[in-house]
């Protein structure tokens, strides 16, 4: 679609000739047309546009409605046809304009009515206000910064740092918390005063001040009762083959990342129904041929063959299978990363291992890709938290019916199910902790699994922050699955979506997660925790919904696909750069403080000699030790200005 960025001084004289220039430079990311800017006598608007619709081709923005209001639009609306039919617009009307004629008829009061993937800025000059907003569970964002003289916002940090006026200042209490995958209060970001709107939020910026609100968000109260299971799985295929038609609104066809899994595979399975006869290209990464992997109880390493049986059943996919013997250039060097997106990534391992496919979706022309991301949250829960859900509700009849199959299902033993699903999530919160400590000793749940530095922890109050927000690290053992849903996929994946909007200014590809579309997440939330259990079958909901498009081998799987299985060959040809890099951090200031550079040499000092050896220390070496130094790459990227 498209990045915006645009300075608003609240008065004339206040806007600088450098962030006038600044607005309209070259935006960073990859794809991007040259800016088109917008200038008043209080305003500088920009608007870079990628291709990615096919309205993308006529829009021309940015665009003022007949009321002078100026909007910045990036996304897509999901049914643009009947709001065009309701507004009286001409036929295929770019989704800006439809946007702003919306909002001129129905306010931002009704703006949870309007549907799609999208980030929008609508400048005001009557009322001098600014409005920035996200659609509920898009895959966007809208950095800011705010003084009493004006407002600076762009949708990626790498675009908003390009204004002279805003401060480039990491915030080491920020930057504590996502180098260990917690979060406090999600609008905030690596860089002290610049916040961002998430989605289904709405930020109001004029003389007055800066007010936020949320205009969505989950209710992990709200209940859905249908009248039987087949109600129930007959209304999710209407709403994941809805979700899917979504994602597939763009110029050309785009491409699936696609696993052996069930995520995957229904939107695989999904949009090659749709789209039949039309080719729908796929991209699986898979370990090199010949390669030898260490065995991992309860998973599988390769995903050809379930992606062979999808094809067998849908003629119109086109399988790609991807690999790489070497690992990639974000990984070695992620400074051109930094650069595009403005920000770390603290999985770059992870998204080295895609990068055989990314680059070949792009050869193949794509520029949108659809995900199974969000799976595991909606359609394909496993319902095993479920269980502490029914026994809080005292539902004991329900969960005597349900646990024993449960059990065998992951070829647990009763007992073990019982406890680590039902007994220790209930307990609570501070007995839950004291027994957290016990078991792995003094270090704080927040900083366990992250090599940081536990006085510099003390030093920016990490743990203070989290208890703020109401968090104490130990999320993941709560006992309301709706709570750690609605966690999930609300403030936590803020976090991903910031990645994945980096991901987007790098590689140029729009990522689309249908699993996450808001409809088809409301009424997953909703629904009764048992239909993710049906007959002590994990994922009953996914399995019964999918059996009508998914082949048997698919279906009937009960492990796990590994996302790089062979991390540590990859890993280990990276050794010689992370010991060099730990070198240069211990002469980075912040880095050396926050970063536990004894523990990462102990880690390097202590290699295992092979595969098999490593993999009882798959966390450490493979997410702990390539975390910590692209965080710190990251640092002393920042600490030389941002080139």
């Amino acid at each position: 679609m498209s990045d915006f960025r645009g300075h608003i001084a609240y008065n004339a004289d206040a806007l600088t000739e450098q962030d006038q220039a600044r607005a309209g430079a070259p935006f960073l990311g990859a794809g991007l047309s040259k800016p088109r800017v917008w200038r008043d006598a209080c305003a500088s608007l920009a608007l870079a546009q990628r291709i990615v619709t096919a309205e993308d081709r006529v829009e021309l923005q940015p665009v003022a409605d007949a009321a002078g209001r100026v909007v910045l639009f990036d996304g897509y609306l999901f049914d643009p046809a009947a709001l065009i039919a309701d507004l009286g617009l001409r036929p295929r009307t770019p989704d800006s304009e439809v946007t702003a004629a919306w909002l001129a008829r129905y306010g931002f009061d009704a703006l949870h009515r309007l549907q799609g993937d999208f980030a929008c800025a609508l400048w005001d000059p009557s009322d001098r206000r600014l409005h920035l907003f996200v659609a509920p569970m898009a895959l966007r964002t809208i950095y800011w910064h705010a003084r009493p003289a004006g407002v600076w916002f762009a949708t990626t940090l790498s675009a908003l740092h390009q204004f002279p006026g805003v401060p480039q200042q990491l915030d080491p209490l920020q930057l504590a918390l996502q180098f260990t995958a917690a979060v406090g209060d999600p609008a905030d970001t690596l860089y002290k005063d610049i916040r961002l709107v998430a989605p289904g939020c709405h930020v109001i910026a004029g003389p007055a001040g800066v007010q936020e609100r949320t205009f969505w968000r989950l209710d992990p109260s709200r209940r859905v009762q249908l009248k039987s299971p087949e109600a129930y799985v007959e209304a999710a295929r209407a709403l994941l083959d809805q979700a899917v038609r979504r994602s597939l609104r763009a110029a050309t066809t785009p491409g699936v990342t696609l696993s052996g899994g069930l995520d995957s595979a229904a939107v695989a399975a999904s949009a090659a129904r749709i789209l039949a006869p039309q080719s729908l290209p796929t991209y699986t990464v898979e370990p090199p041929p010949g390669r030898t992997l260490a065995e991992r109880g309860g998973w599988y390493d390769r995903e050809r063959p379930y992606v062979d049986a999808l094809a067998a059943r849908y003629p119109n996919l086109q399988p790609h299978f991807c690999h790489s013997d070497d690992p990639a250039s974000i990984e070695l060097d992620p400074t051109a990363f930094f650069v595009a997106g403005g920000r770390p990534v603290i999985n770059a391992n992870h998204i080295g291992w895609f990068d055989p496919a990314y680059r070949t979706a792009q050869g193949n022309g794509h520029n949108v890709l659809l995900t199974g991301q969000s799976g595991n949250l909606t359609l394909s829960y496993s319902g095993m938290r479920g269980l502490g859900d029914l026994a809080r509700a005292g539902r004991i009849d329900q969960l005597i019916r349900l646990l024993p199959g449960a059990a065998r299902y992951r070829q647990n033993t009763l007992w073990g199910t019982l406890k680590g699903e039902v007994l220790l999530p209930a307990l609570p919160a501070k007995l839950g902790a004291a027994l957290w400590r016990w078991r792995h000793g003094d270090a704080a749940p927040s900083t366990k699994y992250a090599a940081i530095r536990s006085d510099f922890a003390a030093q920016v109050g990490l743990d203070a922050a989290l208890a703020a927000q109401g968090e104490d690290g130990l999320a993941l053992y709560g006992s309301d699955s709706r709570k750690l849903i609605v966690h999930h996929l609300g403030a936590q994946r803020v976090r991903m979506i910031e990645t994945i909007r980096a991901v987007r200014a790098y590689y140029g590809l729009e990522l689309r997660d249908p699993l996450a579309d808001p409809d088809l997440t409301e009424f997953c939330l909703a629904i009764p925790r048992d239909q993710y259990l049906l007959g002590g079958v994990q994922r009953s909901l996914a399995r019964r919904v999918l059996a009508d498009r998914l082949p048997e081998a698919v279906l009937a799987e009960r492990g796990f696909g590994r996302q790089n299985p062979e991390w540590f060959t990859r890993i280990t040809a990276q050794r010689e750069s992370f010991a060099a890099e730990i070198e240069r951090l211990a002469q980075v200031p912040l880095a050396a403080e926050l970063l536990d550079l004894p523990r990462l040499k102990q880690l390097l000092d202590t290699w295992p000699e092979d595969a098999a050896a490593a993999e009882t220390r798959r966390f450490e070496l493979a997410q702990l030790l390539p975390r910590a130094v692209q965080t710190g790459r990251f640092i002393r990227w920042s600490e030389r200005g941002n080139h």
